[in-house]
């Protein structure tokens, strides 16, 4: 039985600004979901929040790009804003940036990561799987993370322990200033092979450019570890209108790395670009699922489920919530000083969003009005 994992992810709406999308509009989402798995559209599926972005994570049949699964969570979104428009929310329907999606809903502004695979197979008995979604940072957030379980065993000790592990990875790497609607430009990288994990790292340290896509197993290549929605919203519009807000599966266990190493590196807290009007870079912070953004400067925030899938491709009754924990805490409290610290430099340097970013906001306006009064002076 081959199964796909979907993860549609959208901000159709928010309380008082950019916090969370209401009650009413969640509950009208798990309706909608609990027809579609009635009607047999989905084996499964759940909704969550984090920050203001709804969650829909959902398991078929239909395979990658399924236009049946990708119109259904448009029509999810769309009668989320519909109430959020009646209530007066924030920024209702924010991430629909077309009129209908074409067939998916890629290039659409919902952020979608998807994986399909064989359900357990003989070298996968069990399927583990974790759902990360991030909210007021770019779609380079996982980079870090990612790096670091690819590619280094003092981060992910199965590198060393596992002789699966230790053949590595085949990562796809996504240019994201690629700004063609019809192709994107993109480069696999094999982690074992030539110094894949230092190339890797060249790309990857730019966060507003280039980013995982997917990444493969190379034990047994048909399996795909990872899935990340990199797309940017400002090349779909034109303009800014919100950050990225980039989801991730990662598959864990047995053939891929265990939970607790894929999930180790988020304690660095590392920085990313997003937060405020989506132009400064702050510490990327741990929290629990359905965490409103309430942080100074729209503290960035990053949650993680854990779900296992029995063999009809139906979650277990319950997810873990893997940030939850005091184990996390510490993290937490790091994240906000390291940003704090980053605040304190205003708008000098790195503590603003690349160029890149930038201009994509007001600043464009005010660069163009002053650059042309420069002159040139004689050096005497």
């Amino acid at each position: 039985m081959r199964v796909t994992l979907s993860v549609i992810k959208a901000d159709v709406g928010s309380i008082g600004g950019h916090t969370k999308p209401g009650d009413t509009m969640v509950q009208s989402c798990e309706d909608l979901m609990r027809q579609a798995k009635t009607s047999g559209l989905l084996i499964d599926g759940i909704v969550t929040y984090t920050g203001d972005d709804l969650c829909l994570i959902m398991s078929h049949t239909l395979g990658k790009g399924a236009s049946l699964i990708h119109l259904f969570a448009w029509n999810v979104f769309k009668e989320a804003t519909r109430i959020a428009k009646h209530y007066g929310f924030y920024g209702a329907g924010q991430d629909l940036l077309v009129d209908a999606p074409s067939g998916n809903v890629r290039g659409a502004g919902p952020a979608v990561a998807e994986t399909e695979f064989e359900l357990l197979p003989n070298h996968r008995p069990a399927e583990a799987f974790l759902v990360f979604a991030a909210d007021k940072c770019g779609p380079g957030a996982y980079n870090f993370a990612l790096w670091n379980t690819l590619c280094n065993p003092m981060r992910n000790g199965g590198l060393l322990l596992s002789p699966k592990l230790f053949l590595g990875f085949t990562a796809t790497v996504i240019d994201m200033d690629h700004k063609d609607k019809n192709t994107d430009r993109i480069i696999k990288i094999n982690t074992a092979e030539g110094l894949g994990h230092i190339k890797l790292a060249a790309l990857l340290r730019n966060i507003d450019r280039f980013a995982i896509e997917a990444a493969y197993s190379n034990a047994y290549p048909n399996e795909q570890f990872v899935s990340v929605s990199a797309t940017r919203l400002h090349n779909i519009a034109g303009k800014y209108t919100g950050k990225d807000d980039p989801i991730m599966i990662v598959r864990t266990q047995g053939i891929f790395s265990a939970t607790e190493e894929v999930v180790e590196p988020f304690k660095d807290c590392p920085f990313v670009t997003g937060d405020c009007r989506g132009s400064h870079t702050m510490a990327l912070m741990p929290v629990s699922i359905q965490t409103p953004v309430r942080g100074g400067y729209c503290q960035p925030i990053v949650s993680c489920l854990a779900f296992s899938m029995n063999q009809n491709g139906q979650f277990t009754e319950e997810e873990i919530d893997i940030f939850e924990g005091l184990e996390w805490e510490e993290a937490r409290q790091k994240a906000l000083a390291k940003s704090s610290y980053m605040r304190e430099q205003g708008f000098f340097g790195v503590a603003m969003a690349s160029e890149e970013e930038i201009a994509y906001t007001g600043l464009v306006e005010r660069m163009k009005e002053l650059y042309p009064r420069f002159e040139i002076r004689k050096n005497e």
